[in-house]
């Protein structure tokens, strides 16, 4: 307090009546107002005017200056806010940059600071330039003034009504002020400043916490569900009903959004001791029930086949039955023009070089010698083409099998040998005959576009009576199947429809069912909750398998009826895999940061301020449970009970008020770049409020 020199004063000048007290103002040292509080019979004390408590006129004039001052830096900040955002994004990469590269050994330069174009302390220049100075708190009760000026502004975009905006502003501005004086003067006073006003927003929170489970439902619903979405799961979870699984609200919206709704408030629903038991009752029969449709879908498929390791060898018979039918086909195309060129002889000359290639004799010898061989040409001369044609084959056959695996002595040169006898033999009989040109070519395309394809692929490889169940299922349905390979699989599935729809139907349930065995049985180490999504996953988890299955299963009598059917069921394991897992709580908590948690403009402000710090985890998950406490038991109500449908429709029709985040992050941004910790600094700018 500052000192003075005593005056003369003489309390009855003036004629004024003697009092045992009074006030009475006069000029101090170097013309400063100054209060003479007067007791009688002691000596009068001399008070500045700004420290003496009975100054009213002076502290309300200052606080009126100071909260008018404190508006327009607020504004400033708000308008300057996109600009402080966007340095302050710049300054968080610089800093990553060069603590990467202090951990890699690199010297990476600080970057310099750059002018934020448009930023607050621009925009405040430019209100200072019009306005001249503005006013600097005299009073404590100023600078709390001017605090809550500085938050003012923000609370336009905010939510709610008159007391909740203003509340958005008094709490965290005290909080944050008291914080400071506490600490003013010291390096910690930003710092404090700034938890002050997250602690203040958080009371604020807490003060608008849900009163009903609608409320709270209404805060947690993310921005785009829409009530044609609500009907969409309403239908997705009537679907379900009927194949016996009960599917929460959560899980259908999710599946029909393709994006997590509602299933951070499901999963904290499900690990809260208030509502643990109810949600574990709800969920407590899905694997049962899930084995149940698994059941009752594969039955639409096929009927049981208690004897499974027949399936294979039945179709390997089906399927080479299939190839020979081909074959057939083929043969029937060629043989009349074979029949007509069979007869045409070679004259002398021509089958004199015949005759004179390495390998004729032997091949003519083996077709006559081979009653199988020669009982289609014995009525022929040697110097037929039909004869010919067989000798051609003989060696074509006796070419292969020179390399062929089962030769213990492969020879490249008798391989190459015998081959080149072959074409010689039938240029010979094409020279001989165009009819035999012709059949020749029937065969070679048909082959080719046909026979070929069908032997490389799926029905080729299982085409043999010793075929495995297992081995079939392999060859139709392998895990990483080759792209495009759908037509293939619907054109071997649909051969064996056609020759035996029983042996076609039985395979196809034979592969999902496995698979579904298989999931349950990795996972038995308790109550198989994802049981159902696992399946899906290995029975679809491409989009060339979900193909795949669909071509087959559409390739099977009355198939496009049960895809229908068994494709709303795989829908229905998808939802449930939506669910978040109870057991992970990083993962819940980095969901809840990530996407919908927190309700209300400060609950967002206290995510933004705090996670960077990594000190607000705990809050946040306590603030989270806070904000759904009281209403548990109905929110589980609501979002189990298929009967919700109207409540959340009318929910989705009520968009969420995304500008209270907004606010809260330009109020904060504003605040903490006031309060001398900005993390926008101009250049050569010092920090200090």
């Amino acid at each position: 307090m500052p000192s003075y020199q005593p005056v003369d004063f003489d309390p009855f000048e003036g004629g004024q009546q003697a009092v045992s007290s009074g006030v009475q103002t006069i000029p101090g040292q170097n013309g400063a107002p100054t209060r003479v509080i007067m007791d009688m019979g002691s000596q009068p004390k001399l008070v500045p005017v700004d420290h003496d408590p009975f100054a009213q006129d002076g502290v309300v004039s200052d606080v009126v200056k100071s909260g008018a001052s404190g508006v327009v830096k607020g504004t400033a900040g708000l308008l300057g806010a996109p600009a402080d955002l966007s340095e302050l994004g710049a300054q968080g990469i610089d800093y990553l940059t060069r603590k990467v590269g202090e951990k890699l050994g690199i010297d990476v330069r600080k970057r310099e600071p750059q002018k934020v174009n448009y930023g607050s302390e621009d925009v405040l220049n430019a209100i200072k330039s019009v306005v001249g100075d503005l006013h600097t708190p005299q009073t404590k009760a100023g600078e709390f003034a001017q605090t809550i000026g500085e938050f003012a502004p923000g609370a336009l975009m905010g939510g709610g009504g008159l007391a909740a905006r203003a509340a958005q502003v008094v709490v965290p501005a005290v909080a944050s002020e008291t914080a400071g004086q506490v600490t003013k003067g010291t390096a910690a006073e930003p710092y404090a400043r700034f938890g002050g006003a997250i602690l203040g927003g958080g009371l604020t929170a807490l003060a608008s916490r849900p009163g009903t489970a609608a409320r709270a439902l209404s805060s947690q619903l993310p921005e785009g569900v829409t009530p044609q979405m609500v009907d969409q799961a309403q239908a997705l979870i009537s679907t379900a009903k009927q194949q016996g699984i009960d599917l929460a609200w959560p899980e259908a919206l999710s599946k029909v959004a393709g994006r997590p709704v509602l299933t951070n408030a499901m999963r904290h629903l499900e690990a809260s001791p208030q509502t643990e038991a109810k949600m574990a009752s709800f969920f407590g029969q899905r694997p049962q029930q899930i084995e149940n449709a698994a059941r009752g879908n594969f039955n639409e498929i096929a009927p049981i086949n208690s004897a499974p390791s027949t399936i294979g060898p039945a179709v390997g018979t089906v399927a080479e039955s299939a190839v020979n039918d081909v074959r057939g086909l083929i043969n029937k195309a060629a043989d009349p023009f074979y029949d007509r060129a069979s007869t045409v002889l070679l004259g002398p000359q021509e089958m004199a070089q015949v005759r004179a290639l390495p390998g004729f004799k032997e091949a003519r010898d083996a077709v006559r010698k081979d009653p199988q061989l020669n009982r289609y040409v014995s009525h022929l001369p040697d110097n037929s083409v039909g004869f010919l044609n067989e000798v051609k084959k003989e060696l074509d056959r006796s070419s292969k099998n020179a390399v062929g695996p089962l030769n213990a002595q492969p020879n490249m040169q008798r391989s190459a040998g015998l081959g080149n006898d072959a074409t010689s033999v039938k240029n010979a009989g094409i020279n001989a005959s165009g009819d035999y040109e012709i059949a020749l070519g029937i065969e070679q395309q048909a082959r080719e576009k046909y026979l070929k394809p069908l032997l490389d692929g799926p029905l080729g490889k299982i085409a043999k009576k010793d075929t495995a169940t297992q081995d079939a299922i392999n060859a139709l349905f392998p895990k990483n199947p080759l792209p495009n390979s759908e037509h293939e699989i619907a054109t071997a599935v649909s051969a064996l429809s056609k020759r035996n729809p029983s042996v076609a139907r039985d395979l196809v349930r034979a592969h999902v069912e496995s698979v579904f065995n298989q999931s349950a049985k990795d996972l038995q180490s308790g109550a198989n909750q994802a049981g159902g999504a696992k399946f899906r996953v290995q029975l679809i988890g491409n989009a060339q398998q979900r193909l795949n299955l669909r071509e087959a299963v559409e390739a099977l009598p009355n198939g496009q009826d049960k895809w229908s059917g068994f494709n709303k069921f795989l829908d229905i394991l998808e939802a449930t895999g939506t669910r978040q897992n109870v057991g992970s709580r990083t993962a819940y908590n980095t969901e809840l940061l990530k996407q919908q948690a927190m309700g209300g403009v400060v609950g967002d402000a206290v995510k933004t301020g705090a996670n960077p710090a990594r000190f607000g985890q705990k809050f946040i998950d306590r603030y989270e449970q806070y904000k759904l406490g009281k209403n548990l038991g109905q929110l589980a109500d609501i979002l189990t009970n298929p009967r919700s449908a109207d409540l959340l429709r009318t929910i989705a029709k009520n968009p969420s008020d995304s500008s209270k985040a907004l606010g809260a992050v330009y109020r904060l941004l504003n605040f903490y770049n006031s309060s001398g910790g900005s993390p926008v600094q101009k250049p050569n700018q010092q920090a200090g409020r």
